[in-house]
Protein backbone atom coordinates (compact mmCIF):
# COMPACT_ATOMS: atom_id res chain seq x y z
CA UNK A 1 0.00 0.00 0.00
CA UNK A 2 1.67 3.50 -0.87
CA UNK A 3 2.43 5.66 1.90
CA UNK A 4 -0.56 8.26 2.15
CA UNK A 5 1.80 10.38 5.00
CA UNK A 6 4.69 10.73 2.68
CA UNK A 7 6.31 14.30 2.25
CA UNK A 8 5.77 14.77 -1.20
CA UNK A 9 7.80 17.97 -2.20
CA UNK A 10 10.83 16.43 -0.23
CA UNK A 11 10.40 13.30 -2.44
CA UNK A 12 9.98 15.51 -5.63
CA UNK A 13 13.50 17.47 -4.41
CA UNK A 14 15.41 14.52 -3.86
CA UNK A 15 14.26 12.56 -6.80
CA UNK A 16 14.54 15.48 -9.53
CA UNK A 17 17.13 18.14 -7.95
CA UNK A 18 18.09 20.54 -9.90
CA UNK A 19 16.16 19.69 -12.79
CA UNK A 20 12.56 21.38 -11.34
CA UNK A 21 12.00 24.64 -9.46
CA UNK A 22 10.01 24.33 -6.38
CA UNK A 23 8.17 27.62 -4.90
CA UNK A 24 6.63 26.63 -1.51
CA UNK A 25 3.51 27.91 -0.32
CA UNK A 26 2.14 29.13 -3.72
CA UNK A 27 -0.47 27.23 -6.03
CA UNK A 28 -1.18 25.20 -3.11
CA UNK A 29 1.59 23.75 -0.71
CA UNK A 30 3.72 24.18 -3.91
CA UNK A 31 4.14 24.80 -7.62
CA UNK A 32 6.39 22.61 -9.43
CA UNK A 33 8.08 24.55 -12.45
CA UNK A 34 8.93 21.97 -15.33
CA UNK A 35 10.35 21.66 -18.80
CA UNK A 36 8.36 19.96 -21.24
CA UNK A 37 8.35 16.44 -20.56
CA UNK A 38 9.01 16.33 -17.21
CA UNK A 39 5.41 16.75 -16.16
CA UNK A 40 4.87 13.27 -16.66
CA UNK A 41 8.00 11.62 -14.48
CA UNK A 42 6.71 13.76 -11.92
CA UNK A 43 3.56 12.96 -11.75
CA UNK A 44 4.14 9.25 -12.04
CA UNK A 45 6.56 10.09 -8.81
CA UNK A 46 3.69 11.14 -6.96
CA UNK A 47 1.25 8.33 -7.95
CA UNK A 48 3.97 5.79 -7.29
CA UNK A 49 3.95 7.33 -3.95
CA UNK A 50 0.24 8.23 -2.80
CA UNK A 51 -2.88 6.12 -4.13
CA UNK A 52 -4.67 9.07 -4.21
CA UNK A 53 -2.68 10.91 -5.94
CA UNK A 54 -5.08 12.36 -8.40
CA UNK A 55 -5.52 15.50 -11.74
CA UNK A 56 -8.60 18.04 -10.00
CA UNK A 57 -8.00 20.33 -13.16
CA UNK A 58 -5.60 21.27 -15.81
CA UNK A 59 -5.47 25.16 -16.58
CA UNK A 60 -4.07 26.44 -20.16
CA UNK A 61 -2.88 30.14 -20.06
CA UNK A 62 -1.90 32.10 -22.74
CA UNK A 63 0.96 33.82 -21.86
CA UNK A 64 2.09 35.72 -25.07
CA UNK A 65 4.69 33.28 -27.01
CA UNK A 66 4.20 30.46 -24.91
CA UNK A 67 0.69 28.86 -23.61
CA UNK A 68 0.90 27.95 -19.85
CA UNK A 69 -0.21 24.06 -18.97
CA UNK A 70 -0.95 23.98 -15.29
CA UNK A 71 -1.40 20.62 -13.81
CA UNK A 72 -3.44 21.20 -10.21
CA UNK A 73 -2.80 17.94 -8.71
CA UNK A 74 -3.93 16.67 -5.27
CA UNK A 75 -2.96 14.28 -2.87
CA UNK A 76 -3.73 12.46 0.51
CA UNK A 77 -2.02 15.40 2.70
CA UNK A 78 -0.88 18.27 -0.35
CA UNK A 79 -1.90 20.02 -2.88
CA UNK A 80 0.26 21.07 -5.80
CA UNK A 81 0.72 23.15 -9.03
CA UNK A 82 3.16 21.09 -11.87
CA UNK A 83 3.94 24.32 -14.19
CA UNK A 84 4.68 23.60 -17.72
CA UNK A 85 4.80 25.76 -20.87
CA UNK A 86 4.98 25.09 -24.97
CA UNK A 87 5.24 27.39 -27.71
CA UNK A 88 2.27 28.91 -29.02
CA UNK A 89 3.38 28.46 -32.68
CA UNK A 90 3.69 24.60 -32.06
CA UNK A 91 2.13 23.80 -28.15
CA UNK A 92 2.82 20.29 -28.10
CA UNK A 93 2.95 18.03 -24.67
CA UNK A 94 2.53 14.87 -24.00
CA UNK A 95 -0.55 13.37 -22.92
CA UNK A 96 -0.70 11.74 -18.86
CA UNK A 97 -4.45 10.00 -19.54
CA UNK A 98 -1.95 6.75 -20.02
CA UNK A 99 -0.59 7.70 -16.36
CA UNK A 100 -4.30 8.88 -15.28
CA UNK A 101 -6.97 8.55 -16.88
CA UNK A 102 -9.14 11.16 -15.35
CA UNK A 103 -7.04 13.57 -17.58
CA UNK A 104 -8.86 12.89 -20.48
CA UNK A 105 -11.86 15.93 -20.24
CA UNK A 106 -9.40 18.12 -18.74
CA UNK A 107 -6.99 17.91 -21.85
CA UNK A 108 -9.87 17.50 -24.38
CA UNK A 109 -11.11 21.46 -22.76
CA UNK A 110 -7.53 22.50 -23.09
CA UNK A 111 -6.98 21.36 -26.70
CA UNK A 112 -10.39 23.04 -27.78
CA UNK A 113 -9.76 25.96 -25.42
CA UNK A 114 -5.98 27.30 -26.26
CA UNK A 115 -4.99 24.53 -29.21
CA UNK A 116 -2.77 22.42 -26.87
CA UNK A 117 -2.12 19.02 -28.74
CA UNK A 118 -1.78 16.66 -26.24
CA UNK A 119 0.09 13.98 -28.13
CA UNK A 120 -1.12 10.14 -27.66
CA UNK A 121 -4.59 11.72 -26.36
CA UNK A 122 -6.53 8.53 -27.86
CA UNK A 123 -9.90 11.10 -28.78
CA UNK A 124 -9.86 13.95 -31.04
CA UNK A 125 -12.45 16.24 -32.29
CA UNK A 126 -14.45 19.04 -30.67
CA UNK A 127 -15.31 18.79 -27.18
CA UNK A 128 -16.54 21.86 -25.72
CA UNK A 129 -16.97 24.25 -28.86
CA UNK A 130 -19.31 23.73 -31.37
CA UNK A 131 -19.08 22.00 -34.79
CA UNK A 132 -19.47 25.46 -36.64
CA UNK A 133 -16.52 26.88 -34.87
CA UNK A 134 -13.78 27.75 -36.80
CA UNK A 135 -10.54 25.69 -37.07
CA UNK A 136 -7.31 27.16 -35.52
CA UNK A 137 -9.44 30.02 -33.15
CA UNK A 138 -9.08 28.92 -29.85
CA UNK A 139 -11.47 31.19 -27.67
CA UNK A 140 -9.28 31.84 -24.67
CA UNK A 141 -6.00 32.95 -26.54
CA UNK A 142 -5.91 36.56 -25.68
CA UNK A 143 -6.01 38.32 -29.30
CA UNK A 144 -9.46 36.43 -29.87
CA UNK A 145 -12.17 38.99 -29.47
CA UNK A 146 -15.62 36.47 -29.21
CA UNK A 147 -17.71 38.98 -30.67
CA UNK A 148 -15.58 39.21 -34.21
CA UNK A 149 -15.48 35.48 -34.43
CA UNK A 150 -17.50 33.88 -37.52
CA UNK A 151 -19.09 31.06 -37.31
CA UNK A 152 -18.68 28.64 -40.61
CA UNK A 153 -21.18 26.71 -41.54
CA UNK A 154 -22.55 23.36 -39.90
CA UNK A 155 -20.60 20.50 -41.77
CA UNK A 156 -23.46 17.84 -42.75
CA UNK A 157 -24.44 15.61 -39.58
CA UNK A 158 -21.85 12.30 -40.23
CA UNK A 159 -23.76 9.49 -40.79
CA UNK A 160 -24.17 6.99 -37.89
CA UNK A 161 -21.44 4.43 -38.50
CA UNK A 162 -23.19 0.84 -37.25
CA UNK A 163 -21.61 -1.42 -35.49
CA UNK A 164 -20.61 -4.57 -37.80
CA UNK A 165 -21.58 -6.57 -35.49
CA UNK A 166 -25.21 -6.91 -36.34
CA UNK A 167 -26.45 -7.78 -32.75
CA UNK A 168 -25.53 -4.08 -31.86
CA UNK A 169 -27.28 -1.11 -31.68
CA UNK A 170 -26.30 2.49 -31.08
CA UNK A 171 -29.07 4.20 -29.16
CA UNK A 172 -28.48 8.03 -28.70
CA UNK A 173 -30.06 9.92 -25.87
CA UNK A 174 -29.70 13.78 -26.05
CA UNK A 175 -29.19 16.27 -27.03
CA UNK A 176 -32.43 17.16 -25.95
CA UNK A 177 -33.23 15.43 -22.96
CA UNK A 178 -36.26 13.86 -22.37
CA UNK A 179 -35.77 14.29 -18.07
CA UNK A 180 -32.90 17.03 -18.17
CA UNK A 181 -33.30 20.40 -18.36
CA UNK A 182 -29.97 20.83 -19.80
CA UNK A 183 -28.97 19.54 -22.87
CA UNK A 184 -25.74 16.87 -23.43
CA UNK A 185 -25.38 13.70 -25.48
CA UNK A 186 -24.35 10.38 -24.93
CA UNK A 187 -24.41 7.64 -27.80
CA UNK A 188 -24.96 4.31 -26.20
CA UNK A 189 -24.24 1.06 -28.28
CA UNK A 190 -25.89 -1.97 -26.94
CA UNK A 191 -25.70 -5.66 -27.15
CA UNK A 192 -29.49 -6.59 -26.85
CA UNK A 193 -29.99 -4.58 -23.36
CA UNK A 194 -26.11 -4.72 -22.33
CA UNK A 195 -24.60 -1.63 -22.76
CA UNK A 196 -20.88 -1.69 -24.41
CA UNK A 197 -19.70 1.54 -24.88
CA UNK A 198 -20.91 5.33 -24.51
CA UNK A 199 -19.80 8.29 -26.39
CA UNK A 200 -19.89 11.48 -24.73
CA UNK A 201 -20.71 15.48 -26.43
CA UNK A 202 -21.18 18.26 -24.07
CA UNK A 203 -20.79 22.25 -24.88
CA UNK A 204 -24.55 22.79 -25.69
CA UNK A 205 -25.27 25.26 -23.04
CA UNK A 206 -21.02 26.64 -23.15
CA UNK A 207 -21.53 30.43 -21.86
CA UNK A 208 -17.66 31.06 -22.60
CA UNK A 209 -17.86 32.25 -18.60
CA UNK A 210 -14.40 31.99 -18.33
CA UNK A 211 -13.51 34.43 -20.71
CA UNK A 212 -16.03 36.44 -19.77
CA UNK A 213 -14.71 37.26 -16.39
CA UNK A 214 -11.60 39.24 -18.14
CA UNK A 215 -13.29 41.61 -19.42
CA UNK A 216 -15.51 42.24 -16.50
CA UNK A 217 -14.57 43.97 -13.09
CA UNK A 218 -14.09 41.90 -9.70
CA UNK A 219 -17.32 42.56 -8.48
CA UNK A 220 -18.81 41.51 -11.09
CA UNK A 221 -17.48 38.42 -11.80
CA UNK A 222 -19.11 37.86 -8.47
CA UNK A 223 -22.63 37.80 -9.91
CA UNK A 224 -21.08 36.35 -13.17
CA UNK A 225 -19.48 32.86 -11.45
CA UNK A 226 -23.25 32.74 -9.57
CA UNK A 227 -24.58 32.29 -13.01
CA UNK A 228 -22.75 28.92 -13.87
CA UNK A 229 -25.45 27.15 -12.02
CA UNK A 230 -28.20 27.94 -10.26
CA UNK A 231 -28.33 25.41 -7.77
CA UNK A 232 -25.01 25.86 -6.30
CA UNK A 233 -25.05 29.45 -7.03
CA UNK A 234 -23.46 30.12 -3.67
CA UNK A 235 -20.98 27.75 -3.90
CA UNK A 236 -19.01 29.11 -7.13
CA UNK A 237 -19.22 32.97 -5.44
CA UNK A 238 -17.63 31.58 -2.67
CA UNK A 239 -15.10 29.57 -4.29
CA UNK A 240 -14.51 32.81 -6.55
CA UNK A 241 -14.19 35.27 -3.48
CA UNK A 242 -11.94 33.13 -1.33
CA UNK A 243 -9.29 32.98 -4.28
CA UNK A 244 -9.87 36.54 -4.90
CA UNK A 245 -9.13 36.86 -0.85
CA UNK A 246 -5.77 34.70 -1.41
CA UNK A 247 -4.59 37.14 -3.17
CA UNK A 248 -5.33 40.27 -1.83
CA UNK A 249 -3.74 38.45 2.03
CA UNK A 250 -7.35 39.79 3.50
CA UNK A 251 -8.86 37.79 5.88
CA UNK A 252 -12.66 38.13 6.18
CA UNK A 253 -14.46 38.78 9.93
CA UNK A 254 -15.12 35.56 11.98
CA UNK A 255 -18.98 36.17 11.79
CA UNK A 256 -18.43 36.55 7.80
CA UNK A 257 -17.35 33.46 7.79
CA UNK A 258 -19.91 31.53 9.84
CA UNK A 259 -22.62 33.07 7.85
CA UNK A 260 -20.84 32.00 4.99
CA UNK A 261 -21.57 28.44 6.01
CA UNK A 262 -25.00 29.04 6.94
CA UNK A 263 -25.42 29.98 3.07
CA UNK A 264 -23.43 26.43 2.17
CA UNK A 265 -25.21 24.32 3.64
CA UNK A 266 -28.75 25.57 2.85
CA UNK A 267 -27.22 25.22 -0.90
CA UNK A 268 -25.73 21.44 -0.40
CA UNK A 269 -29.57 20.80 1.90
CA UNK A 270 -31.52 21.98 -1.38
CA UNK A 271 -29.55 20.78 -3.67
CA UNK A 272 -29.53 17.13 -2.00
CA UNK A 273 -32.99 16.98 -1.53
CA UNK A 274 -33.46 17.72 -5.46
CA UNK A 275 -31.33 15.15 -6.11
CA UNK A 276 -32.92 12.73 -4.14
CA UNK A 277 -36.39 13.39 -5.16
CA UNK A 278 -34.94 13.70 -9.10
CA UNK A 279 -33.69 9.98 -8.74
CA UNK A 280 -37.33 8.52 -7.81
CA UNK A 281 -38.46 10.70 -10.96
CA UNK A 282 -35.67 8.58 -12.55
CA UNK A 283 -36.96 5.57 -12.05
CA UNK A 284 -40.89 6.22 -12.42
CA UNK A 285 -41.41 6.40 -8.20
CA UNK A 286 -42.62 9.96 -9.21
CA UNK A 287 -44.79 10.18 -5.46
CA UNK A 288 -41.03 10.25 -3.55
CA UNK A 289 -40.11 13.17 -6.12
CA UNK A 290 -43.38 15.24 -5.30
CA UNK A 291 -42.75 14.21 -1.66
CA UNK A 292 -38.71 15.14 -1.40
CA UNK A 293 -39.60 18.71 -3.51
CA UNK A 294 -42.18 19.76 -0.82
CA UNK A 295 -39.97 19.50 1.54
CA UNK A 296 -36.99 21.12 -0.18
CA UNK A 297 -39.32 24.16 -0.39
CA UNK A 298 -38.66 25.43 3.56
CA UNK A 299 -34.97 25.31 2.44
CA UNK A 300 -35.56 28.09 -0.46
CA UNK A 301 -37.48 29.33 1.89
CA UNK A 302 -34.85 30.16 4.40
CA UNK A 303 -32.27 30.83 1.57
CA UNK A 304 -34.64 34.44 0.85
CA UNK A 305 -34.68 35.11 4.38
CA UNK A 306 -30.62 34.77 4.93
CA UNK A 307 -30.11 36.45 2.06
CA UNK A 308 -32.55 38.63 0.42
CA UNK A 309 -33.04 36.34 -2.81
CA UNK A 310 -34.71 32.65 -3.15
CA UNK A 311 -32.75 31.07 -6.31
CA UNK A 312 -28.97 33.50 -6.78
CA UNK A 313 -28.55 34.58 -3.59
CA UNK A 314 -25.79 36.80 -4.57
CA UNK A 315 -24.78 37.04 -0.65
CA UNK A 316 -21.16 36.60 -1.25
CA UNK A 317 -18.90 39.29 -1.81
CA UNK A 318 -14.97 40.08 -1.65
CA UNK A 319 -14.50 40.99 2.11
CA UNK A 320 -17.44 38.63 3.92
CA UNK A 321 -20.94 39.26 2.64
CA UNK A 322 -23.47 41.34 2.44
CA UNK A 323 -26.06 40.75 4.80
CA UNK A 324 -26.47 39.83 8.38
CA UNK A 325 -28.57 37.23 9.79
CA UNK A 326 -31.25 39.01 12.47
CA UNK A 327 -32.10 37.65 16.02
CA UNK A 328 -35.44 36.95 14.93
CA UNK A 329 -34.30 34.73 11.79
CA UNK A 330 -32.46 32.48 14.10
CA UNK A 331 -35.82 30.77 15.79
CA UNK A 332 -37.45 30.37 12.29
CA UNK A 333 -34.13 28.76 10.84
CA UNK A 334 -34.08 26.40 13.57
CA UNK A 335 -37.92 25.58 13.57
CA UNK A 336 -37.66 24.72 9.71
CA UNK A 337 -34.47 22.39 10.61
CA UNK A 338 -35.93 20.70 13.37
CA UNK A 339 -38.95 19.93 10.98
CA UNK A 340 -37.11 18.85 8.07
CA UNK A 341 -34.48 16.59 10.73
CA UNK A 342 -38.24 14.96 11.86
CA UNK A 343 -38.91 13.38 8.26
CA UNK A 344 -35.70 12.05 7.52
CA UNK A 345 -36.65 8.80 9.28
CA UNK A 346 -39.32 8.41 6.84
CA UNK A 347 -36.97 8.81 3.89
CA UNK A 348 -34.29 6.37 5.24
CA UNK A 349 -36.35 4.01 5.71
CA UNK A 350 -37.89 4.04 2.10
CA UNK A 351 -34.26 4.42 0.71
CA UNK A 352 -33.21 1.63 3.09
CA UNK A 353 -36.34 -0.83 2.78
CA UNK A 354 -38.11 -0.01 -0.35
CA UNK A 355 -38.13 -2.88 -2.68
CA UNK A 356 -38.32 -0.49 -5.75
CA UNK A 357 -35.33 1.73 -4.99
CA UNK A 358 -33.65 -1.80 -3.61
CA UNK A 359 -34.22 -3.04 -7.06
CA UNK A 360 -33.03 0.03 -9.34
CA UNK A 361 -30.33 0.91 -7.20
CA UNK A 362 -28.43 -2.02 -5.28
CA UNK A 363 -25.81 -3.27 -7.56
CA UNK A 364 -26.38 -0.97 -10.03
CA UNK A 365 -23.65 1.72 -11.49
CA UNK A 366 -20.78 -0.13 -9.50
CA UNK A 367 -17.72 2.36 -9.47
CA UNK A 368 -15.11 0.24 -7.32
CA UNK A 369 -12.59 2.36 -5.23
CA UNK A 370 -9.68 1.98 -7.73
CA UNK A 371 -11.27 3.23 -10.41
CA UNK A 372 -12.84 6.21 -8.11
CA UNK A 373 -9.13 7.12 -7.57
CA UNK A 374 -8.14 6.56 -11.36
CA UNK A 375 -10.79 8.85 -12.81
CA UNK A 376 -10.20 11.61 -10.00
CA UNK A 377 -14.41 11.50 -8.78
CA UNK A 378 -15.31 13.57 -6.49
CA UNK A 379 -18.28 14.52 -3.56
CA UNK A 380 -21.01 11.34 -3.02
CA UNK A 381 -19.60 9.52 -6.10
CA UNK A 382 -15.85 9.43 -4.61
CA UNK A 383 -17.59 8.64 -1.05
CA UNK A 384 -20.04 6.34 -2.08
CA UNK A 385 -16.72 4.05 -3.64
CA UNK A 386 -15.29 4.38 -0.38
CA UNK A 387 -12.85 7.33 -0.84
CA UNK A 388 -12.44 9.43 2.22
CA UNK A 389 -12.34 12.60 0.79
CA UNK A 390 -14.27 15.65 1.20
CA UNK A 391 -12.46 19.48 0.66
CA UNK A 392 -14.38 20.48 4.27
CA UNK A 393 -12.03 18.37 6.63
CA UNK A 394 -9.22 17.53 4.08
CA UNK A 395 -8.21 21.59 3.79
CA UNK A 396 -11.05 23.32 5.86
CA UNK A 397 -12.10 26.57 4.61
CA UNK A 398 -14.67 29.34 6.38
CA UNK A 399 -15.42 27.86 9.73
CA UNK A 400 -15.70 24.04 8.60
CA UNK A 401 -12.61 23.94 11.04
CA UNK A 402 -14.63 24.90 14.04
CA UNK A 403 -17.77 22.77 14.16
CA UNK A 404 -18.23 19.12 14.68
CA UNK A 405 -19.32 17.29 11.80
CA UNK A 406 -18.98 13.61 9.97
CA UNK A 407 -17.36 12.59 6.91
CA UNK A 408 -20.12 10.27 4.65
CA UNK A 409 -18.57 6.88 3.36
CA UNK A 410 -20.53 4.11 1.94
CA UNK A 411 -18.32 1.58 0.36
CA UNK A 412 -20.30 -0.81 -2.08
CA UNK A 413 -19.69 1.78 -4.85
CA UNK A 414 -23.18 2.15 -6.54
CA UNK A 415 -26.29 3.93 -7.10
CA UNK A 416 -27.49 3.11 -3.53
CA UNK A 417 -24.61 4.04 -2.04
CA UNK A 418 -24.14 7.31 -3.83
CA UNK A 419 -27.81 8.34 -2.90
CA UNK A 420 -27.66 7.45 0.27
CA UNK A 421 -24.25 9.47 0.82
CA UNK A 422 -26.84 12.53 0.08
CA UNK A 423 -29.55 11.45 2.48
CA UNK A 424 -26.64 10.69 5.56
CA UNK A 425 -25.23 14.31 4.39
CA UNK A 426 -28.96 16.22 4.75
CA UNK A 427 -28.35 15.34 8.80
CA UNK A 428 -25.49 16.29 8.67
CA UNK A 429 -25.98 19.93 7.05
CA UNK A 430 -28.89 20.60 9.55
CA UNK A 431 -26.18 20.00 12.46
CA UNK A 432 -23.73 22.53 10.59
CA UNK A 433 -25.97 25.34 10.24
CA UNK A 434 -28.09 24.75 13.91
CA UNK A 435 -24.31 25.12 15.43
CA UNK A 436 -23.05 27.32 13.10
CA UNK A 437 -26.18 29.92 14.20
CA UNK A 438 -25.56 28.72 18.09
CA UNK A 439 -21.86 30.04 17.88
CA UNK A 440 -22.61 32.96 15.62
CA UNK A 441 -19.79 35.33 16.35
CA UNK A 442 -20.48 38.60 17.20
CA UNK A 443 -18.25 41.49 14.97
CA UNK A 444 -18.67 42.63 11.12
CA UNK A 445 -19.73 40.64 8.73
CA UNK A 446 -17.76 42.44 6.01
CA UNK A 447 -14.64 44.54 5.46
CA UNK A 448 -13.64 46.98 3.00
CA UNK A 449 -11.76 45.76 0.36
CA UNK A 450 -9.68 47.73 -2.95
CA UNK A 451 -11.21 47.40 -6.30
CA UNK A 452 -7.98 46.39 -7.75
CA UNK A 453 -6.52 43.28 -7.04
CA UNK A 454 -2.48 43.35 -7.34
CA UNK A 455 -0.84 40.88 -9.45
CA UNK A 456 -0.63 37.38 -8.55
CA UNK A 457 -2.56 34.30 -8.93
CA UNK A 458 -4.24 31.80 -6.39
CA UNK A 459 -6.23 28.52 -6.62
CA UNK A 460 -8.72 27.57 -4.24
CA UNK A 461 -11.02 24.35 -3.64
CA UNK A 462 -14.37 24.18 -2.24
CA UNK A 463 -16.93 21.34 -1.35
CA UNK A 464 -20.18 21.86 -3.94
CA UNK A 465 -23.06 19.71 -3.17
CA UNK A 466 -21.90 17.81 -5.73
CA UNK A 467 -18.14 17.34 -4.79
CA UNK A 468 -14.66 19.49 -4.75
CA UNK A 469 -15.31 22.46 -6.66
CA UNK A 470 -11.76 24.39 -8.43
CA UNK A 471 -11.01 27.79 -8.98
CA UNK A 472 -7.52 29.33 -10.25
CA UNK A 473 -7.28 33.18 -10.71
CA UNK A 474 -4.69 34.86 -11.65
CA UNK A 475 -4.49 38.99 -11.62
CA UNK A 476 -2.28 41.98 -12.91
CA UNK A 477 -2.76 44.53 -10.57
CA UNK A 478 -5.66 45.87 -12.18
CA UNK A 479 -9.61 45.79 -11.35
CA UNK A 480 -10.20 42.82 -13.78
CA UNK A 481 -8.68 39.34 -13.74
CA UNK A 482 -6.30 38.13 -16.64
CA UNK A 483 -7.55 34.34 -16.03
CA UNK A 484 -10.29 33.03 -14.33
CA UNK A 485 -10.53 28.69 -14.39
CA UNK A 486 -13.48 26.79 -13.08
CA UNK A 487 -13.20 23.22 -12.95
CA UNK A 488 -17.07 21.78 -11.73
CA UNK A 489 -17.72 18.54 -9.55
CA UNK A 490 -20.25 16.87 -13.24
CA UNK A 491 -17.01 17.80 -15.34
CA UNK A 492 -14.96 15.42 -12.87
CA UNK A 493 -17.50 13.04 -12.02
CA UNK A 494 -18.92 12.03 -15.71
CA UNK A 495 -16.31 9.87 -16.63
CA UNK A 496 -17.20 7.57 -14.15
CA UNK A 497 -20.67 7.08 -15.64
CA UNK A 498 -18.89 5.85 -18.99
CA UNK A 499 -17.35 3.16 -17.09
CA UNK A 500 -19.89 2.17 -14.77
CA UNK A 501 -22.28 1.68 -17.86
CA UNK A 502 -20.08 -0.46 -19.30
CA UNK A 503 -21.98 -4.30 -18.82
CA UNK A 504 -25.17 -3.24 -17.00
CA UNK A 505 -29.17 -3.00 -18.67
CA UNK A 506 -29.86 -0.05 -20.84
CA UNK A 507 -33.24 0.56 -18.33
CA UNK A 508 -30.52 0.97 -15.40
CA UNK A 509 -28.43 4.09 -17.46
CA UNK A 510 -31.23 6.10 -15.79
CA UNK A 511 -30.59 5.48 -12.33
CA UNK A 512 -26.98 5.39 -12.71
CA UNK A 513 -26.72 8.32 -14.60
CA UNK A 514 -28.70 10.21 -12.10
CA UNK A 515 -26.89 9.32 -8.85
CA UNK A 516 -23.74 11.71 -10.18
CA UNK A 517 -26.09 14.38 -9.43
CA UNK A 518 -25.25 15.69 -13.34
CA UNK A 519 -25.29 19.65 -14.02
CA UNK A 520 -24.78 20.21 -17.42
CA UNK A 521 -24.88 24.29 -16.97
CA UNK A 522 -22.01 23.72 -14.81
CA UNK A 523 -19.99 21.42 -16.51
CA UNK A 524 -19.94 23.76 -19.90
CA UNK A 525 -19.76 27.32 -18.29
Amino acid sequence: MPNSNIDMISLIKSKFGDKVQIQLGKLGAATITVNNGLHRDVLQSMIEADEKTGITAITGLDLGANIGVYYHVHTSNVFVTIKAEVPKENPKIQTIVDLHPGAAFHELEVADLLGVVFEGHPTLGHFVLSENWPQGVYPLRKDVKASEVKLVPTPPSEEIKLPENERLVKIIIGPQHPALLEPEKFAVTVDGEIVTKVEPRIGYVHRGIEKATESRTYLQDVYLVERICGICNSIHACGFVEAVEKILKTEVPPRAKYLRVVALELNRLHSHLLTLGHAGLEIGYETLFQYFWRDREPIMDLIELTSGNRVYSSLMTIGGVRRDIKETDVPKIKATLKDLRGKLPFYRQIYENEPTLRLRMKNVGVLKREDALKLSVVGPVARGSGVDIDVRKDEPYEAYGEIPFKEIVYTTGDTWARMNVRMDEVEESINIIEYAVDHLPSGPFRIDTPRSVPAGEAVNRVEAPRGELFYYVKSNGTDMPDRVKVRTPTFANIPSFLKTAIGESIADVPANFVSLDPCFSCTDR
